[in-house]
């Protein structure tokens, strides 16, 4: 009997590699005018200036403006942290950690800056450090589906999915219509040998996106494991219209019509997975 291998696609997003996602939004959502922190013309032209330049990719050039902000108001703690977020963009990650602490030091409720550091712990592989930031952004807002998401990136990375199962759960139900973060729940709780959760995950994925094939293949899966064999090959087959060259997919169709000594399809599923240039 050939070994289970998983159907889920394999990007940064859903495995070891996964990367807290620096947007555009966070940016804009912190200019000095909306959080009342700077009334200097000038330091808040350079601060729009910087974020305009960070929107277009220019991130060394928008350090140069940040800090062309800062020269006229050093107590901004917006720009502190906008800064940070372009010196994280360029991997800086020292440099971006410590214009968080400023922002930080000037406003301690500044749930954004105390996030956006813990990401750069993150990727510092500093863990502790990461899960102690990413904490403190969600005891200031524990509304903030994003906090919550990231709480369970990094358990993830460390491979404690269950640990990462209620984060995406609380991140999800702040945020229902995500269905990357519905897919990122459902790999936690199939890590986890969650297969009822999983079922109920997929289905509600299913319902925000109904084209992704993802959903169909981790619910397949989950079948399989309950031993619901006939179902698990329907769910396939719903995957395979919506994906059908995902060598994957097909492989691990083989593998419950194998399961059913439905030998024959079985070949035809490891054939098509082979011929599409998937290995084993």
């Amino acid at each position: 009997m050939r070994k289970w291998i998983t159907v889920i696609k394999q990007t940064s997003a859903y495995l070891a590699a996964l990367i807290f996602a620096l947007t555009v939004f966070s940016v804009a959502a912190c200019q000095p005018n909306s959080q009342g922190y700077s009334s200097n013309p000038e330091a808040i032209a350079f601060n729009e200036q910087g974020m305009d330049r960070y929107n277009e990719g220019a991130f060394d050039k928008a350090i140069l403006s940040f800090d062309r902000a800062l020269e006229k108001d050093p107590s901004n703690p917006a720009v502190h942290f906008n800064k940070g977020l372009a010196l994280d963009a360029m991997k800086r990650f020292d440099q971006a950690i410590a214009s968080y602490d400023q922002a930080i030091q000037l406003d301690p409720n500044f749930a954004d800056a105390w996030n956006y550091r813990g990401v750069s712990y993150f990727n510092k592989s500093q863990y502790d450090k990461a899960l102690e930031n990413i904490d403190k952004a969600i005891a200031i807002n524990g509304n903030n589906a994003t906090y919550w998401e990231n709480k369970g990136v990094l358990y993830g990375a460390q491979e404690k999915f269950k640990e990462a199962v209620p984060c995406y759960a609380k991140a999800a139900s702040l945020d229902s219509g995500n269905a990357d973060l519905l897919d990122r729940l459902t790999y936690a709780q199939m890590k986890s040998q969650m297969y009822e959760d999983v079922l109920k995950s997929t289905d509600k994925s299913i319902s925000v996106k109904s084209t992704n094939a993802f959903p169909w293949g981790y619910k397949a899966k989950a079948l399989h494991e309950l031993r619901r064999y006939e179902e698990a090959i329907v769910a396939f087959d719903r995957a395979l219209a919506l994906d059908p060259n995902n060598p994957a997919i097909w492989y691990s169709k083989g593998l419950t019509l194998e399961t059913l000594k439905r030998t024959a399809e079985a070949t035809k599923c490891y054939d098509k997975a082979r011929a599409l240039g998937y290995q084993f």
